[in-house]
This record gives C-alpha cells, sequence and structure tokens, in this order.
C-alpha cells in the first residue's frame, strides 16, 4: 500500500527486496525532522520497571493514565521512564513549560493505588495542592529524555539505547532519563531536553552535549531540530526553529507565543519573542513516504509533507 503517494514519493521507496530500518531510510533521502515534535504544556515522567509493553500504558503503573491528557497544567504528556535505582519505590516528575524554561514538581506515591490517585488529582488540582508526597530529590534543572522504548520500534530501541549509554559515559553527571516512545521513530536517536523543551533528531553524543551546553553552532544544529513544544505542530514549529536560527540560544530565554494562519500559498507564522514580532512565510515542501520498519519495500508507506521557509521578516 502507498496511501496516495506521488510519483516523486514513490522514487523515494527503497527498492523492493531491501528492509531497511525507518530511521537509517529517513537520513539515506534527507528527510527534514522539523514540525513533528510534541505540542504540550506539561509533561509527567512515571518511573515504570522494564519490560513496557506496547502500548506502555497497558502497564499495570500506568492504567489510570493516558498518552495525552487535559490536567490541571494544560494539554500534557505522560512517559514512562526507566527507575534510576537512587531510591526504592515509585517516582514521578512533572515539568510545566513557563514563560522561560519549566517549573517542576516530584512526588514518591506509595504504592500503585495512590499513583493512579495522582493520575486522578492532577486533572483538576494544581501540583502544589495534591496530597500524595513528595520526593525528596528535586527535579533536575537540566535534563535529557531519550526515547529507548524498543517493544514500540528497534531504532528507538537500538540507537536510543546506545545513545543514553554514550552520554552517560561522557557525562555522568547529566541527569538522562529513558523513556517511552515520543514520536518520531524514523529520526532516531530522539530526545527531548529540559528547560528548553525542543525535541531532537538524528542525534549522536557530540551534538547532543553541544546542545545541553548551548556550545554548537546553531545551523548546523537545527538540521537536527524537530521542534519547539510550545509551538504548533507543523508550520509553527517550522517558523520557531527559522527565527531560534536567526537569534540564537537566546531565544530560549526569552518568552514567546506562537500564531499559525493558513493562507492561499500556505501558512503565515507570527512569532512574537520579548514582544517583538516576526513574521515567517512557510509553504509546502516534498511529499516523503514514512516506510514500515524492516519490511520489503518499505511497504506499507503513508505520506508525509515536509515544509520550506520562503522568508523570514525580523521586528523594525
Amino acid at each position: 500500500m502507498s496511501n496516495g503517494l506521488s510519483e516523486s514519493a514513490l522514487r523515494l521507496l527503497p527498492v523492493a527486496d531491501q528492509q531497511p530500518l525507518c530511521a537509517s531510510h529517513a537520513r539515506s533521502i534527507n528527510t527534514d525532522p522539523c514540525g513533528n515534535a510534541l505540542f504540550i504544556d506539561a509533561l509527567v515522567l512515571v518511573e515504570v520497571p522494564l519490560p513496557w509493553p506496547k502500548p506502555v500504558f497497558e502497564h499495570p503503573l500506568l492504567r489510570s493514565f493516558t498518552s495525552m491528557a487535559d490536567t490541571s497544567l494544560g494539554p500534557t504528556r505522560v512517559l514512562a521512564a526507566v527507575p534510576s535505582g537512587k531510591q526504592s519505590g515509585i517516582r514521578v516528575i512533572v515539568y510545566q513549560r513557563d514563560k522561560i524554561g519549566v517549573q517542576s514538581w516530584g512526588f514518591r506515591p506509595k504504592d500503585s493505588t495512590e499513583l493512579a490517585r495522582f493520575a486522578n488529582q492532577l486533572g483538576t488540582t494544581h501540583p502544589d495542592e495534591l496530597d500524595i508526597p513528595r520526593d525528596s530529590l528535586q527535579p533536575p534543572e537540566i535534563a535529557v529524555l531519550i526515547c529507548t522504548q524498543g517493544s514500540h520500534d528497534v531504532c528507538c530501541g537500538s540507537k536510543g539505547t546506545q545513545l543514553a549509554s554514550d552520554l552517560e559515559k561522557q557525562a555522568p553527571g547529566l541527569a538522562i532519563f529513558r523513556v517511552s516512545h515520543t514520536g518520531g521513530h524514523r529520526f532516531a536517536p530522539t530526545a527531548l531536553t529540559i528547560p528548553d523543551g525542543r525535541m531532537w533528531a538524528y542525534l549522536d553524543t557530540q551534538s547532543a552535549l553541544s546542545i545541553l551546553e548551548l556550545s554548537g553552532d546553531i545551523n548546523d544544529l537545527s538540521k537536527n531540530c524537530r521542534g519547539w513544544w510550545g509551538a504548533p505542530s507543523g508550520p509553527g514549529q517550522v517558523a520557531e526553529r527559522a527565527v531560534f536560527e536567526q537569534m540564537g540560544w537566546d531565544i530560549d530565554l526569552m518568552p514567546r507565543e506562537v500564531w499559525v494562519n493558513e493562507t492561499a500559498a500556505g501558512w503565515t507564522v507570527t512569532l512574537s519573542v520579548a514582544l517583538q514580532n516576526w513574521t515567517v512565510e512557510i509553504v509546502q515542501g516534498r511529499q516523503i513516504p514514512t516506510i514500515t520498519c524492516r519490511a520489503e519495500g518499505g511497504m506499507p508507506a503513508k505520506s508525509a509533507y515536509e515544509y520550506i521557509v520562503t522568508s523570514v521578516n525580523s521586528p523594525t
């Protein structure tokens, strides 16, 4: 099944007798990863022992949760995380996107019943007011969340796990969470960095450290950017990345909002950064196939689109 792929997209498929990994194929056709990051207000990490089922929410500890939920903090994504081993028991970390960076809370439900009560209460009750026991360990201010769920996709299971292991050796003091599926496994290894809330693709150890240290070349690293969690998916995230390329790391130290308007030609995206407006024009780019991992010819394949920035107008 080609699911409506154009002739140009069909030419990007693997040959019929090949069974490539989806991440390897995405790299081979130079797929732009931007536009498919999470668009959320908050993130909940629940430490869940391995092995994880697919979907991970079939795990007994997670049956009171859903992948996406409307909570007291707004649209919230829930992820399983491999326990750190520093303390026994259940650990829950909440990160909420703030105007700049994040706010965070840590909890220690004493059992699965109390964890389920946490899940129910968070829907209407702010974390400051929950009656769930607090964690004595403060959530790390700087962290990297790497998708390593091999039960969901072999690319994340292999490439993500290798990246996490390499980073642990290179930066032993860094908070590294091995988490469940965050989407975009064809871009493995993928990660989300805290406190900036950016999602990343095609990472290696050096690029990950450059991002965390804010020391890398923006124009090089922006090719790895899947988007910022405060921008709408698609054109909104692509436009925010374009302004990120112009402003550099300083953009993550400034409050910003993103509005997307569809036009006859594509999209006009307005970014308010520290109360100054940028305007970015976006058009639809090439249609590309999203293949089935390790299947002959990558089939069945789904259709996806890239986006092209045609202009970036800075504040006058």
